[in-house]
C-alpha cells in the first residue's frame, strides 16, 4: 500500500463517489482501532461523497465526524436507534433534508450475542442480535429506496459474515448475516429496474472493536484461519464496500462477495495442513 493513510492508495487515491450522498448505518467509531461502519464512512468521504453517519452513540458518530474533516470530507451525524421505526426514518430524514438526495445506503451496524443452541441461548439476547442485524436493515431499506429512486437510482451494500454460512456457534449473529445475504438477493430482484443495485460483503476475520476478543492468542489463529495468512482490517472491507457503490460496480448486483482472505475457500483440514507448512524463508 502506498500512501500513508488506509484510506489514500496508490498516487492517486480516486474520487468514485463525487456528487453522491451516502448513509452509513454503524458509523461511529473510537479510539484508533477503526470498526467496519466507520472506516466506510471515512473512506466513502475520502472518494468525494458527502456521508450520513448514522449511530445510536453521539460519541461514537462524532468520532467518526472528526476524521472524515481532517481529510477534508462533508458529513453530518444523525442519533438514533435504528431498530425503532421511527428513529430509523428520522435519521434518514435528517441525512437527506441535510444534503439534498441520498444515492447509497450501507448497512453496517450489528452485534453479536446469544448462544449457538437453541437450548440455553437467551431469547432476549436473540432478540435483540435479529433485531439490529436483521430488522433494522429491512427498516432502512423502506426509509432509504423511495430516495434512491427519486435519485433515479443508487446502491445498497449490505455487511453480512462468513458466521452466514460456517457454523460458528453464534446463532442469532448467524441466521441474521444468513437471512442478509438472501434480503440482498431478493431486493436486488425487487428494485433492479429501478436502477437500484443491491450487493453484499460477507466478511472474514478481520481485526476491529467487534472482532478483538480473546486476547493475542485468538488474534492469531484468526490471522492463520485464512489462505493468506494475513490480518485484515475494517480498511480492508471499506475498499470493496466503496467499489460497489461506485459506477465501476455499475453492472453488479445480486452477488454476496466475500471479503476473507480465502477463509471460506478452504476446508478446516487444508487450512491445517497450510499453517504446518514451513514459512517462506525458514
Amino acid at each position: 500500500m502506498n500512501g500513508s493513510a488506509p484510506w489514500d492508495r496508490g498516487s492517486d487515491a480516486g474520487r468514485r463517489l463525487d456528487g453522491r450522498v451516502a448513509i452509513v448505518t454503524g458509523g461511529g467509531s473510537a479510539g484508533d482501532l477503526m470498526g467496519i461502519g466507520g472506516a466506510i464512512a471515512i473512506l466513502s468521504a475520502a472518494q468525494g461523497a458527502k456521508v450520513g453517519i448514522v449511530d445510536i452513540s453521539s460519541e461514537r458518530a462524532q468520532h467518526t465526524r472528526g476524521r472524515v474533516d481532517e481529510i477534508g470530507g462533508e458529513s453530518a451525524v444523525a442519533v438514533g436507534d435504528v431498530t425503532d421505526v421511527d428513529d430509523n426514518a428520522r435519521c434518514v430524514e435528517e441525512v437527506v433534508d441535510r444534503f439534498g438526495r441520498l444515492d447509497i445506503v450501507v448497512n453496517s451496524a450489528a452485534v453479536t450475542r446469544g448462544s449457538g443452541s437453541p437450548v440455553d441461548v437467551d431469547l432476549k439476547e436473540w432478540e435483540d442480535a435479529i433485531a439490529l442485524n436483521l430488522t433494522a436493515i429491512v427498516l432502512t431499506g423502506r426509509h432509504t429506496i423511495p430516495h434512491l429512486c427519486a435519485a433515479g437510482g443508487g446502491s445498497v451494500v449490505n455487511i453480512s459474515s462468513i458466521a452466514a454460512t460456517h457454523g460458528m456457534g453464534s446463532g442469532a449473529y448467524a441466521a441474521s448475516k444468513a437471512a442478509m445475504i438472501g434480503l440482498t438477493r431478493d431486493w436486488a430482484y425487487a428494485h433492479g429496474r429501478e436502477g437500484i443495485r443491491v450487493n453484499c460483503l460477507v466478511v472474514g476475520h478481520v481485526f476491529t472493536p467487534m472482532g478483538n476478543q480473546g486476547g493475542d492468542d485468538t488474534r492469531e489463529r484468526r490471522r492463520l484461519a485464512g489462505l493468506l495468512g494475513t490480518e485484515g482490517t475494517a480498511w480492508d472491507v471499506a475498499w470493496p464496500a466503496v467499489f460497489l457503490a461506485s459506477e465501476e460496480a455499475r453492472w453488479i448486483t445480486g452477488v454476496a462477495i466475500p471479503v476473507d482472505a480465502g477463509t471460506t475457500a478452504t476446508a478446516p483440514l487444508g487450512i491445517q495442513l497450510l499453517n504446518e507448512r514451513p514459512s517462506p524463508g525458514d
